[in-house]
């Protein structure tokens, strides 16, 4: 009830969330998506994706499924935003 409101997590669904994940591998060019979210507070959709060394990346995407921006989300790189570093 209480958790309906601001903040609420709704993940993508139907066609969009195939065309939503397309655009984000496409970005990243490896991985597999993890979790998805339609209204995040960045952007229309997101789309996070694991990558093949274990990492995340949240890849934003307008309503469009045009990629706006992305973000490594793993601890381990630490200010590091580079979703390409080897």
């Amino acid at each position: 009830l209480g958790d309906q409101g601001e903040g609420s997590e709704k993940p993508i669904n139907g066609p969009a969330l195939d065309q939503a994940s397309a655009a984000a591998l496409a970005h990243t060019g490896q991985g597999s998506v993890s979790d998805t979210e339609v209204g995040d507070e960045e952007s229309y959709y997101e789309v996070e994706v694991t990558l093949d060394d274990g990492s995340s990346v949240d890849v934003q995407l307008d309503r469009d499924f045009t990629v706006v921006g992305s973000s490594a989300d793993d601890d381990r790189s630490g200010d590091d935003n580079d979703t390409g570093g080897q």
